[in-house]
C-alpha cells in the first residue's frame, strides 16, 4: 500500500512538472515569435526612417546649407532639419557621412526634373515637390511609429504578465520540493543556480521605440505653406545659383 502511494506521488509530481513546463514553453514560444515579428516590423520602419533622412538632406542641400534659411524652414515647419541630418550620420555613417557632392548626386539622381522655362523656375518647383514628398514620407513614418509603439506596449505588458504568471524561482523551488531531481546542486548553492537559470530563461524585453526612432510632429501640408516654400527656394537660388544648377543637373 505504501509502495503504491509512493508510485502515485512520483507520477503525480511528474505530471505536475510536465504540465507546468508545457504551459511555460508554449507561452514562451508564442511571445518570442511575437517579439521576432516586432523586430521585423522595426526593420521596415528603419527603411521608412531612411526616407525621412533622405528627404531631410535634400531640403538641407536645396536650402544651400544656409543657417538662416534652415532656421526659417524650421520655424515654418517646426521640424528639426539640422538635428535630423546630424542624427542620420550617427546612425548611418556609411550612407550619409560621405562627400557632399557624392551624397547630393545619390539623393537627386533618382528625382524627375520639373518643367520650367528657367533654372530658377525649375528649382522653385523642385523645392515644392521635394517638400510634398517629404510630407508624405513623414506622415507614413509617424503612422508606422504609432503602430510600433502600440505593439511594443502590448508585448511588453504581456511579457511582464508572463513573467509574473510563471514565477520561475517559485517553480524551480517547487520542483525541488517534489524531489524531481538532485541536479540543482547542494542546498548552499541551489539559490545561485536557480537565480542564474531564471535569468537565462527570461524573455528579454527590448528597449523602447524612442531609443532608436525619433518622434516628430507632423509638418504643415504643402498647400498651407506653398508661398513660404516658394520664398525660401527663391532666396536660396539667389544666394547660390551654382548650387541650384548643380542639383538640377543631377535630376532625371
Amino acid at each position: 500500500m505504501e509502495k503504491n502511494w509512493e508510485e502515485f506521488s512520483e507520477n503525480l509530481a511528474l505530471e505536475i512538472k510536465r504540465e507546468i513546463i508545457e504551459n511555460y514553453l508554449s507561452e514562451k514560444l508564442f511571445l518570442e515569435e511575437e517579439w521576432e515579428n516586432y523586430q521585423n516590423f522595426l526593420e521596415n520602419l528603419k527603411r521608412i526612417q531612411k526616407k525621412v533622412f533622405n528627404n531631410s538632406w535634400r531640403i538641407y542641400f536645396l536650402l544651400n546649407k544656409d543657417t538662416n534659411l534652415i532656421e526659417k524652414f524650421e520655424e515654418i515647419t517646426s521640424f528639426p532639419l539640422k538635428n535630423t541630418c546630424k542624427k542620420s550620420i550617427e546612425i548611418y555613417k556609411n550612407t550619409y557621412g560621405i562627400s557632399e557632392k557624392e551624397l547630393k548626386k545619390r539623393l537627386f539622381s533618382n528625382i524627375f526634373s520639373p518643367f520650367g522655362f528657367t533654372s530658377k523656375g525649375r528649382f522653385v518647383k523642385l523645392f515644392y515637390n521635394i517638400y510634398k514628398r517629404f510630407y508624405n514620407v513623414l506622415l507614413n513614418y509617424l503612422k508606422e511609429c504609432q503602430k510600433a509603439e502600440k505593439r511594443y506596449n502590448i508585448l511588453k505588458e504581456e511579457t511582464e504578465k508572463f513573467h509574473r504568471a510563471f514565477n520561475l524561482s517559485y517553480i524551480l523551488n517547487f520542483f525541488k520540493r517534489l524531489e524531481i531531481s538532485e541536479e540543482m546542486g547542494e542546498i548552499e548553492n541551489r539559490e545561485k543556480v536557480i537565480e542564474d537559470l531564471v535569468e537565462k530563461l527570461k524573455i528579454p524585453i527590448p528597449k523602447a521605440l524612442e531609443s532608436n526612432f525619433t518622434k516628430y510632429s507632423l509638418i504643415p501640408s504643402p498647400t498651407k505653406i506653398a508661398s513660404k516654400l516658394s520664398q525660401l527656394a527663391k532666396r536660396s537660388f539667389k544666394m547660390n545659383p551654382e548650387n541650384a544648377k548643380e542639383i538640377l543637373s543631377f535630376l532625371i
